[in-house]
């Protein structure tokens, strides 16, 4: 069985956004006296609609506060750190070799279409890119599987044969339920989350070559995982 695809998460993976967010909602909670931890981002990081930093603030403060100036303010400061922010160890150089080799390579993310097609521009890499599918392409985000599944539907590969790349979670789970290998580069926040189940997890992306992940699809074809309850 050989390696056909290549699929990779966006934010946390090609590029660190989950600093970003955190020590730009940090500042806010600093300015009222609050302080906002690590255990408290992990619920956020990968999910849609899960740990809201606004209401756990208000929470905190037992009051509600007025986001009209806050959330805009929290915002710019976000992006002014993104912008900041390169392309993860390895990646590009993973990207490179699959591309050399033949391989299609795709993004599956939980951001929206817009976000992760002008980062991956700023970035210098969409021209690598095959197939985007984000989380306003389809029904369900991670967890669930939809976003891998319009992946490898796109490429026209068996989702057996692709190995997905993730830093979280509701990440990892989504590509294990789509049936892809999966590997998990985990970063401050989401080394904090259950990734006991992934095929591989390994510190940095240059630990990866094409051959260890050969390697990985080469294990066989994985039973389909259970939905999510």
């Amino acid at each position: 069985m050989s390696l056909s695809a290549i699929v990779f998460d966006f934010d946390g993976l090609i590029i660190d956004t989950e600093g970003p967010g955190f020590i730009s909602w940090q500042e806010i909670y600093q300015e009222f006296g609050k302080s906002l931890t690590l255990d408290d981002w992990r619920h956020s990081t990968g999910y849609v609609g899960g740990f809201d930093p606004a209401i756990h603030l208000e929470k905190l403060l037992g009051r509600k506060l007025d986001w009209s100036e806050l959330m805009p303010r929290r915002s710019q400061r976000n992006w002014e750190l993104t912008l900041q922010a390169d392309v993860l160890p390895g990646i590009k150089e993973l990207i490179e070799a699959g591309k050399q080799s033949g391989l299609p390579i795709g993004v599956a993310s939980n951001s929206e279409q817009g976000w992760v097609e002008s980062g991956l521009k700023r970035l210098g890499l969409r021209s690598y890119i095959d197939v985007i599918v984000t989380r306003d392409m389809v029904l369900n985000p991670k967890p669930a599987p939809d976003v891998y599944l319009k992946v490898v539907e796109t490429l026209h590969v068996p989702p057996w044969q692709a190995v997905a790349l993730e830093d979280s979670e509701p990440g990892y789970r989504a590509a294990k339920r789509a049936r892809l290998k999966t590997v998990v580069i985990p970063n401050q926040f989401s080394e904090r989350q259950n990734l006991s189940d992934a095929d591989l997890i390994v510190q940095t992306a240059l630990e990866l070559d094409l051959d260890r992940l050969r390697e990985l699809v080469r294990g066989g074809v994985p039973k389909a995982a259970a939905s999510p309850r």
